[in-house]
């Protein structure tokens, strides 16, 4: 049987979990968000290759001049 009693510094264990589960949301909100945000940035692979890319474009331009 659970008590609500007020012996977490002066909270019921109702209070306790909506205050635990409040911050869990919150967590929750900034790992999507950080998520997010790491999923738009370019990789350092795809920059690597949209620059080989362009270097041996400018090669193939050069050779042709």
């Amino acid at each position: 049987m659970v008590h609500n009693t007020n012996s977490n510094n002066g909270f019921t264990q109702k209070e306790m979990l909506v205050m635990i589960l409040e911050g869990q949301e919150k967590i929750n909100e900034r790992i999507d968000s950080l998520h997010e945000k790491v999923n738009t940035k370019m990789s350092r692979q795809e920059f690597t290759g949209l620059f080989v890319g362009f270097a041996a474009l400018a090669a193939v331009v050069n050779q042709l001049m």
